[in-house]
């Protein structure tokens, strides 16, 4: 049983560059859907005429890819209708179903459960009216490394400091042992920071990466202890009776 199938060329012999560029585009978008950069995809059926794949999420993460599965569905279908960006995707997202549903062609479909969504030109145009807001920036972010995975692209997965969606990460290729050493453990991430327009960040393009001591109080703690510290008197005022001033 498949988690979700791409069909190409519905009805007629398929294109070879097309099918295997929308199965590409198809992985890219399950992908940052995903909530560890370790699901792994194999294929359940395969056959031709129509080119037909039908994919199944496996291994440890196989719930990750089921609910990655469900996201790609609903969104397709969100967006179709019109309703513009779905509210779980990212605009890495978009940008991968813009490849896909353009390299698929007029007569491609997905399926899963039961529900179809065809990659039509209806889609691809609502698709094209969606321009996600993005802030990018140098920066840092701290989290737990989930994931991390070399053999389709250096990819890896950190769940925030504080809580809140994976954040996907991409890394050269020196870094490859680096992000296996993190992995599980608690890490900084040096790099270009990729944030949406609610100012969530939800990739990082990552130049350095080390292993550091989590915290045991965050920032909302710590703003919370602030009155109890300065006896709610103003900062300045406190250090005044500090150092003995009036």
């Amino acid at each position: 049983m498949s988690d979700i199938a791409l069909t190409v060329d519905d009805g007629r012999p398929a294109d070879a560059a097309r099918f295997f560029a929308a199965g590409t585009h198809l992985l890219d978008l399950l992908d940052d859907l995903a909530e560890t950069a370790d699901v792994e995809w194999t294929v359940a059926e395969l056959r031709r005429a129509s080119a037909v794949a039908e994919l199944v999420s496996a291994g440890d993460h196989r719930q990750a890819g089921v609910v990655a599965v469900r996201s790609a569905m609903v969104g397709l279908e969100h967006i179709r209708a019109g309703k513009g960006l779905p509210p779980d995707w990212t605009p890495n997202a978009v940008g991968h179903a813009k490849d896909m549903v353009r390299r698929a062609g007029e007569h491609a479909k997905l399926e899963s459960n039961g529900n179809v969504v065809w990659l039509d030109q209806t889609l691809r145009a609502e698709l094209e009216s969606i321009a996600p807001w993005v802030r990018e920036f140098y920066g840092s972010m701290r989290g737990e490394m989930t994931g991390v995975n070399v053999t389709r692209g250096n990819r890896a997965s950190i769940k925030p400091q504080g809580g809140g969606r994976v954040v996907h990460v991409g890394f050269p290729t020196p870094l490859a042992e680096a992000m296996r050493d993190g992995l599980l453990q608690f890490v900084e991430v040096e790099g270009m920071i990729r944030q949406n327009e609610d100012g969530r960040t939800y990739y990082v393009t990552a130049e350095k990466v080390s292993v550091v001591v989590e915290p045991t109080i965050t920032w909302q703690d710590l703003r919370g202890y602030m009155p109890e510290i300065t006896d709610g008197l103003p900062i300045a005022k406190y250090l005044e009776g500090i150092r003995g001033e009036k």
